[in-house]
C-alpha cells in the first residue's frame, strides 16, 4: 500500500512513481520509506525543491561499506529516469539500514510521511535536533570551498555550485531556530518561508529573504548571471551573520 495522502498536490503522483521503483526493486529487503522535505511541508521552489526519500531496508541489503548492489542501483535508477519530477529539480533517496550512521538522527515527528512499510528507527528528539545543530553551526563554514569554481565558465558549472549552495542555506535556517527557540521539533516542521520570519536577527533575515528571491528568479530563467551571483553573494552573506551570531550566543 502506497500513501501519498499527506503530500503537496504537486508532489503526488511523482512520489508514487517513484516509490513503486523503490518497492519492486527491493521488495526482499523492503523494510519503509518516507519522504521529509518541501514535498511533505510545502514552499518548494519550482525547478529548485527537490523530492527527498529516505529508503530503509535490511542490514543485508548493504556491503560491508554501507553499499547498495550497482546491479540494483543501475536498475532503479533506469526506472526513474522516466519519471518526470516537475515542477521539483530532482527525486533524491537514500538508503539506511535500521542501524542509522554516526552522528545521523531519525525522521522529525511531523516532518516526513510515510509513504510505505514502517519506519525501524526511532523518532528524533528535541534534544538531539538542537545538539546537531549546534555541532553544526559550530563547524560552519562561511565560504564553502566550492565556490573556488567562481574562476571557471562553462556547461553547468555555475548551476552546480547554486545547487549545492541551495542545499546548504535552508538546513542552516533551521539549526538557527533549534538553538533559538525551545522547541526544535515544531521549527522543523515549518516550511521555509515560514521559518525564516522566525529568524532571530533582522540582518540575517534580510539575507536568508534575498538569497530565496534570487533562487526563485534564477531558477524561473537560468540564463540569469546576475540573479546567480546576487544569490551567491547574499547566500554567504548569510552564513557570516549566522556564524556572528552563534559566536555571540555562545
Amino acid at each position: 500500500m502506497i500513501d501519498v495522502s499527506n503530500l503537496t498536490e504537486e508532489a503526488k503522483p511523482i512520489v508514487k512513481q517513484a516509490a513503486e521503483v523503490y518497492i519492486k526493486h527491493t521488495e526482499k529487503d523492503f523494510i519503509g520509506l518516507i519522504v521529509h522535505g518541501s514535498a511533505m511541508k510545502g514552499g518548494f521552489i519550482s525547478g529548485s525543491s527537490d523530492i527527498d526519500f529516505q529508503l530503509y531496508l535490511k542490514e543485508s541489503a548493504f556491503d560491508e561499506n554501507g553499499m547498495l548492489p550497482l546491479e540494483l542501483s543501475l536498475a532503479i535508477h533506469r526506472d526513474l529516469a522516466k519519471i518526470n519530477p516537475y515542477p521539483f529539480s530532482y527525486i533524491q533517496c537514500r538508503a539506511l539500514s535500521s542501524k542509522l550512521p554516526d552522528g545521523y538522527v531519525g525522521p522529525i515527528p511531523g516532518a516526513y510521511h510515510l509513504v510505505a512499510g514502517r519506519l525501524p528507527v526511532n523518532e528524533a528528539t528535541n534534544e538531539q535536533l538542537k545538539q546537531s545543530a549546534i555541532n553544526a553551526l559550530r563547524n560552519l563554514t562561511p565560504v564553502p570551498k566550492y565556490l573556488n569554481n567562481l574562476l571557471d565558465h562553462g556547461k553547468e558549472r555555475l548551476s552546480r555550485m547554486i545547487r549545492l549552495l541551495c542545499t546548504q542555506v535552508s538546513p542552516v535556517v533551521y539549526q538557527v531556530l533549534s538553538i533559538e527557540q525551545e522547541d526544535a521539533v515544531k521549527v522543523w516542521q515549518m516550511p521555509k518561508n515560514e521559518a525564516i520570519k522566525l529568524l532571530p536577527d533582522e540582518e540575517m533575515k534580510a539575507y536568508a529573504e534575498r538569497f530565496y528571491e534570487h533562487a526563485k528568479r534564477y531558477y524561473s530563467n537560468e540564463t540569469s548571471i546576475e540573479d546567480a551571483l546576487k544569490l551567491i553573494e547574499n547566500g554567504v552573506a548569510f552564513f557570516k551573520s549566522v556564524q556572528l551570531w552563534y559566536k555571540r550566543a555562545d
